[in-house]
């Protein structure tokens, strides 16, 4: 993944945020439950309900919160405040659990009357406090006239003030994740100009260490959801300016052992090591076939095209170690050319 992939990631991320905004924005909020699923219930999809795991059925009016067991609200706060928890995936997640007919109101009462049945005081009144809180910041959001004409940075700015301002330091526990990972996008885009000549280590410590700060104590939550696959390529992004100087394929091949050991063991690293080496010497068996190939043709231009088709196949058939491998070229070479 080179930094240019990076960048398009960055602003994958902000256009689908600002489309949760949007979404925010809409009048017929009736569609959020009816309809096909909104993105934040498409994000807590597999997600576990923050009031605990399992199901279990109780009256009607709250069966489909049901749940075998319920977090004491201080574990729910710690969680929240460490990003264990995203509150509003959770509250998604439990608002995918309405009858499909009810109305917003009444998917939101029910989730209250589920909350103050399974709570004792004076936790209920604590826990129903966070979720009314952003039941209300919801209507104050789609009530709120943005402004049309600010970058994303400016707008996000007044989006913040505008939660604080609603909901005040409940704002923190219940976006202060989300607004983590916003800064932690806009600060990699500084990060990776501005680190350009710097060495390879340095430049990986520092940004492990832009990340710690940045994501504060969310870090380790976030860290472990990292996909480790993504997290390798991106260290291989700051490490290419000293991976590309390296032109002894042995040292080059000792270091990218190195890096995949860190990210997936010796086992895995070594399986990498060893397809390399194949697709490798794939790649010299083509060039060895083209370079015959070309030479032929140059030396029998008056050989009908069934005699050189049939010279051609054994020379490829040599050069790649099998019929099947020598079909499979062609097959290759006939959809490169078709895509031209």
């Amino acid at each position: 993944m080179d930094f240019k992939k990076i960048i398009i990631i960055v602003v994958i991320f902000l256009i689908f945020f600002l489309g949760l905004l949007y979404f925010l924005k809409k009048d017929t909020v009736v569609n959020h439950l009816n309809q096909s699923l909104t993105p934040e219930e498409q994000m807590a999809k597999d997600r576990i309900s923050p009031l605990g795991t399992g199901e279990g059925f109780w009256d009607e009016a709250i069966s489909p919160f049901r749940e075998d067991r319920t977090k004491p609200y201080l574990e729910l706060l710690e969680d929240l405040r460490t990003g264990k928890v995203n509150f509003v995936w959770e509250v998604w997640a439990l608002r995918r659990k309405c009858k499909a007919e009810y109305t917003p109101d009444q998917c939101n009462a029910t989730i209250l009357a589920y909350l103050d049945s399974e709570y004792e005081s004076p936790d209920k009144e604590k826990v129903k406090d966070l979720f009314t809180s952003y039941f209300r910041y919801e209507d104050e959001y789609r009530r709120w006239e943005q402004p049309t004409d600010l970058p994303f940075v400016e707008l996000y700015e007044k989006i913040k003030a505008k939660r604080r301002d609603v909901l005040g330091d409940k704002a923190d526990l219940v976006f202060g994740m989300e607004e983590s990972q916003v800064s932690f996008l806009e600060g990699t885009q500084n990060f990776i100009k501005q680190s350009a000549n710097l060495p390879a280590d340095q430049r990986v410590k520092q940004y492990e260490e832009l990340k710690r700060k940045t994501y504060g104590a969310y870090y380790d939550a976030l860290v472990s959801r990292e996909d480790k696959y993504d997290h390798y390529q991106l260290e291989m992004s700051l490490r290419d300016k000293e991976l590309s100087a390296i032109t002894d394929p042995k040292e080059r091949e000792k270091y990218l052992n190195k890096i995949e050991t860190k990210y997936f063991g010796k086992e895995r690293a070594a399986s990498l090591s060893e397809e390399r080496v194949k697709e490798t010497k794939f790649h010299e068996s083509i060039a060895k076939y083209e370079s015959k190939e070309k030479e032929f043709l140059k030396e029998n231009p008056n050989l009908s095209a069934s005699e050189k088709e049939k010279k051609l196949k054994e020379l490829r058939i040599q050069a790649l170690g099998s019929e099947e491998e020598a079909d499979a070229y062609i097959r290759r070479k006939n959809i490169e050319e078709a895509g031209k």
